[in-house]
């Protein structure tokens, strides 16, 4: 990716609070990602249909930082992280990784954000990210198997003021449409929500998360620390962004 294109995108986020590069990724390793998630994905279904985490039939998984989940050309893949530190800073850290999968029984979710206001005490202050994450599908997102719907440039007003022109019909409301190799990268402030999948094939979205080295909202809550024989094997880059989370010797 060029400079310009690059910044594009940063512009995008900054401005409408998310940007879609379109088969940014290797899809053969993709695949290898997707091959490894059914059997996780099939280990939770008796939790999925009577107690999943995300409303009705739709659940959220967290996914090991190793191999064949974990891959160098995905996850260290050098335009996202550079992306990712012109937003949130070259101290940009790796600190969740999950999947989030809607299957035949799913509902509309309600309008939210991901995370709370950084100044919850001045509302009307929207100061820049502390979190940037980083969507990629493992299978081709179309109308009907759960599209994730985002109301434009939310990211930049208080919740309030957003669900308020959200009714109004003020805001831009977009279903976001992608293929295998395509990355979403947003500003999970940006007000969403998951919508059905009607399809009998679940939908799973690989969700990356960044944080700011200062910032430890996501980090604290995940449960799969990087090994350490396998943190040794991966680039300088890599380990850079994954210090927080490898563990302890």
């Amino acid at each position: 990716m060029d400079k310009t294109e690059l910044l594009q995108h940063v512009r995008n986020v900054r401005e409408v609070g998310y940007t879609i590069i379109r088969q940014q990724l290797n899809t053969t390793t993709v695949e290898k990602i997707a091959k490894a998630f059914w059997p996780i994905y099939n280990q939770h279904f008796e939790e999925i249909r009577t107690n999943p985490n995300r409303g009705p039939m739709r659940h959220y998984i967290q996914l090991p930082f190793q191999s064949p989940f974990y891959q160098s050309n995905i996850h260290g893949d050098p335009d996202i992280i550079a992306l990712v530190r012109l937003l949130i800073g070259e101290d940009a850290e790796m600190v969740q990784y999950a999947s989030d999968t809607p299957a035949m029984g799913s509902v509309t979710q309600e309008w939210h954000g991901d995370v709370p206001q950084l100044f919850p005490e001045e509302p009307e202050h929207v100061p820049p990210p502390a979190i940037i994450t980083v969507n990629f599908p493992m299978v081709d997102v179309g109308e009907k198997n759960g599209p994730f719907e985002i109301a434009d440039a939310t990211h930049k007003i208080p919740k309030s003021e957003a669900l308020k022109k959200i009714d109004t019909g003020e805001c831009l409301l977009r279903r976001l449409l992608m293929n295998v190799g395509d990355v979403l990268i947003r500003d999970p402030r940006c007000v969403h929500r998951g919508t059905p999948n009607t399809t009998e094939v679940p939908r799973p979205v690989a969700v990356l998360a960044f944080e700011r080295s200062w910032y430890h909202h996501i980090s604290v809550r995940h449960p799969n620390p990087v090994q350490r024989d396998f943190f040794d094997t991966l680039s300088d880059l890599e380990q850079e962004l994954l210090k927080r989370l490898v563990e302890s010797e």
